[in-house]
């Protein structure tokens, strides 16, 4: 992932200078809310970006995502209840079409590396050292496409309504399925061009 910061950064840096007489904003900053299917299972989550338009066409970026699991409670031997949470972060590029001057539909493809918690709910963490209270957690990669439409809202804000597929890499652990994280995702967010 950070061989991967880096490229971006260099690309985004290089390319303002060559974009100097580009008109409106370069930069874009969105919050998001979003559900997806990971495994069979619902899980909820928050996540930002940054992104920086190179041309008319495409921008690239950087997003981070947090989610936790809202439909499945998992107990080990002992009857304590845990559950399953994961974050990633990616690089995106997002190539795009402008339809007219209120929207824009991007396609985002990601790339990055993210991590798979399981924990412990809080009435069994009380009882616990902070060492004790994870059972697993794991590095994995993330692999992401989707589609992204785009409303804008007066002069620097906009509304998008995303959806897509996310895949990892393999998860080494015995508490995660075949798939675990891998499914289908939407996201709606809020974006400030500046």
């Amino acid at each position: 992932m950070k061989h991967r910061t880096v490229l971006a950064l260099i690309v985004m840096v290089s390319m303002g200078g060559s974009l100097a007489a580009q008109e409106g904003p370069r930069w874009n900053a969105t919050l998001t809310a979003g559900g997806s299917v990971s495994g069979g299972d619902g899980m909820g989550g928050l996540g930002a970006e940054v992104m920086r338009v190179v041309g008319e066409r495409l921008e690239v970026g950087l997003r981070a995502y947090a989610q936790a699991e809202v439909s499945t409670d998992y107990e080990d031997t002992q009857g304590r209840e845990y559950h399953m949470s994961s974050g990633y972060g990616t690089l995106v590029v997002k190539p795009k079409l402008q339809l007219g001057t209120r929207w824009e539909i991007g396609f985002p493809l990601e790339s990055g590396n993210g991590v798979l918690q399981y924990r412990y709910g809080g009435e069994y963490r009380e009882e616990m050292r902070w060492t004790e209270e994870i059972i697993d957690q794991v590095n994995h990669s993330v692999y992401s496409a989707g589609i992204e439409p785009k409303f804008f809202v007066g002069d620097h804000g906009a509304i998008t309504l995303a959806a897509g597929y996310l895949a990892t890499g393999p998860l080494r652990t015995d508490l995660a399925d075949d798939g675990e994280l891998n499914g289908f995702w939407g996201r709606l967010g809020y974006a400030v061009a500046f």
